[in-house]
């Protein structure tokens, strides 16, 4: 999956909430609902992008093209372990959360 190359998501609710805030503020019903996701629970935020965004901050890139380049060969050169250790802790915090009923924060 990964060896055909990086798909990139971007999981940043911003929009989502700001168009409800319009919305709500609109209404003036002083109410919002909370959002249907959990962002605290994003996949990519417990191990790949931290690491990534380590990784790539240790060099000054001269075009867009450069960073795509660096991050593809960073994610190709992780090996299969990497993966397989890092989704079992995302099992085990997922797991945390919900035994709690939603009430489950990490640092």
């Amino acid at each position: 999956m990964i060896s055909d190359g990086v798909i990139f998501l971007h999981d940043n609710g911003r929009s989502h909430t700001t168009q409800e805030l319009k919305d709500c503020h609109k209404s003036s019903s002083g109410s919002l609902e909370p959002s249907p996701y959990s962002p605290d629970l994003a996949r990519s935020d417990y191990f790949l992008f931290p690491k990534l965004k380590e990784q790539l901050s240790r060099t000054r890139f001269s075009s867009d093209s450069d960073v795509k380049t660096a991050a593809e060969n960073w994610l190709n050169g992780l090996g299969c372990d990497f993966y397989q250790a890092e989704l079992n802790k995302l099992v085990l915090r997922s797991d945390k959360c919900l035994n709690r009923f939603g009430d489950y924060v990490e640092k």
